[in-house]
């Protein structure tokens, strides 16, 4: 059970039993088996590239707990938790919203490196029917 200021006991999302989504992206990596869905449309910065075309997620970015669904013109992103950072799954319709940022505009306190790009989605990510809709 999480508090909001010491005193007073709030529960969270992430407190729920098989939750997988932390509260931020930046919690992401140092949350085992953690992960989250980010949108990547026109105006929506959760991935992104920078000019030599390193990968970096927005880690104030709050991920949800859904998975792309390809019938979507923008179907998004999956970034997970792997043993040595971030992951990430970017849906081929997806391919061509990806961000481009600038290492010199970069704020680096928001900004997480994405450590590997995924061919596909770790077995442990997974939806249960009636839980959450893609």
């Amino acid at each position: 059970m999480s508090t909001d200021n010491g005193n007073t006991r709030h529960a969270r999302a992430f407190d729920l039993p098989g939750w997988p989504c932390p509260p931020r992206v930046r919690d992401i990596p140092g949350t085992e088996r953690s992960w989250g869905w980010v949108p990547m449309s026109a105006g929506t910065f959760a991935v992104a590239q920078d000019e030599l075309g390193y990968l970096w997620a927005d880690g104030n970015y709050v991920p949800q707990f859904r998975l792309p669904c390809d019938t979507y013109v923008q179907s998004g992103a999956v970034l997970c938790w792997i043993p040595h950072g971030l992951g990430a799954w970017i849906h081929s319709n997806s391919f061509c919203m990806l961000a481009s940022v600038s290492r010199l505009d970069m704020i680096p306190e928001r900004w997480v490196p994405i450590t590997e790009a995924l061919a596909e989605l770790p077995e442990h990510i997974t939806i249960r029917s009636g839980v959450a809709g893609t």
